[in-house]
């Protein structure tokens, strides 16, 4: 990898023994951003995103095409190790004798069952950033259950705060569990890094998925915790904003969101309507006013939104200072005018495939070029680099390692997957 403008992790090396979503989009965050993040499989233990979202045309490199992999494993290098065995589990040692942080994702008992328990990490290296980033971290009674990101969904609460009235809760549409944790802990892996500088002492994260999801319940906790109060489903509506809702444009299922928030934002959309007669109705004069009639004034709304398109709709608002935003699906996202001009998708590619496009930096500064330097490793693609390189393995061992099937360049006896 290069790049003509430094990094601000630069010179760190991270082992990322993450799999799925949350533990590989940290280590992603990390590895943008400079740090040489390795990112470890065994042959029988491998990370099953691997095999989601392939291309249509799939090859016999099932296991290195999965278009979510690619876009979470994206600036890593790749190593094949089989932590189960001694030999494995030594040099794994010595590999993170040589790193700054170990990020992994595991249920909380797995990494002393693997015998690479937080002591042992520590006599490798005193000051090693240590980030576990179980579902429901590492103590306590559901420490020992699996936390997948729509379970952390469910349990965080904020499923309880979606719906539309009728008592049946929704989930959004991925599992946000995931990324809101893989951010936090990325975030948490820096500041153990500047408390490592500071105190030249190691530390290690505890981090609970769940526990990141609960924070964002916000003035739904807070209205709980201070007035016993549980916040009501309104779908789209808000609690004293009207017109506040998600309304139907020109084209099958195409939407566009409107909150009007104060007098003179409901002026403005009066005036972006044409300043139609109902709209001057007292009904309507003042806030209070708006939300006891929000039903009729939503088919209203509804009414001139329907028979324009979300951009006419968004751009009449736009102009008259309204906030309003068009529901973009992912087809509208790609060619958004505003994210290709800052430059926020780049291609990235496989050795077997042409390129796709996938999101760049999540956050910038002036001169920080492409974000994209490499495409995501190939099962084990840095093995020999990385043992060769990092830790003296001679051309022998490394031969032995792979006839003993603690390295590989594939997966060893794939259990069967789903390929979605």
């Amino acid at each position: 990898m290069s790049s003509a403008a430094p990094r601000p992790l630069a010179g760190i090396r991270v082992a990322d023994l993450t799999m799925m979503w949350a533990g590989p989009y940290a280590a992603k965050l990390m590895a943008d951003y400079g740090a040489d993040v390795i990112k470890i499989e065994g042959p029988r233990a491998w990370d099953n995103i691997r095999t989601l979202f392939p291309p249509d045309d799939l090859t016999d490199q099932w296991f290195n095409s999965g278009a979510y992999f690619h876009e979470y494993s994206r600036n890593k290098r790749g190593l094949s190790l089989d932590l189960s065995q001694p030999r494995g589990r030594e040099l794994f040692g010595r590999l993170v004798a040589k790193c700054d942080v170990l990020i992994q994702n595991y249920r909380a008992d797995v990494m002393d069952k693997l015998g690479l328990s937080e002591a042992w990490l520590r006599e490798l290296r005193p000051d090693l950033v240590i980030v576990g980033m179980a579902g429901f971290g590492k103590t306590g009674p559901e420490a020992s259950s699996l936390g997948y990101g729509p379970i952390i969904e469910q349990m965080s609460g904020l499923v309880s705060l979606s719906g539309y009235g009728d008592g049946i809760p929704f989930k959004t549409g991925i599992s946000y569990g995931d990324p809101i944790a893989g951010i936090a802990a990325a975030g948490a892996a820096v500041t153990g890094l500047i408390r490592r500088e500071r105190t030249g002492q190691g530390v290690t994260v505890d981090l609970g998925q769940r526990e990141v999801a609960t924070t964002l319940m916000g003035e739904a906790f807070a209205l709980w915790s201070m007035n016993q109060r549980l916040q009501d489903h309104v779908g789209n509506r808000h609690e004293w904003m009207a017109p506040h809702n998600a309304y139907p444009c020109l084209g099958e299922d195409h939407w566009v969101a409107i909150a009007v928030g104060s007098d003179a934002q409901w002026r403005g959309l009066v005036e972006a309507m044409g300043r139609p007669g109902w709209a001057l109705d007292e009904a309507y004069a003042d806030q209070a006013s708006r939300w006891e009639h929000r039903d009729a004034l939503d088919e209203r709304v509804s009414a001139w939104t329907s028979a324009r398109s979300k951009q006419e709709v968004f751009a009449a608002c736009r102009a008259t200072g309204v906030p309003c935003g068009p529901v973009w699906k992912c087809t509208e996202l790609v060619a958004d005018e505003h994210l290709n001009a800052r430059g926020f998708y780049e291609p990235i590619s496989d050795p077997d495939h042409a390129s796709w496009m996938v999101h760049g930096w999540v956050w910038r500064w002036t001169d920080s070029g492409p974000c994209i330097l490499a495409p995501a490793p190939n099962f084990g693609q840095h093995t020999r680099e990385i043992l060769t390189g990092l830790l003296d393995v001679d051309p022998a061992e490394l031969r032995a390692l792979a006839q003993a099937e603690i390295i590989a360049d594939a997966p060893i006896d794939p259990p069967a997957v789903t390929i979605v």
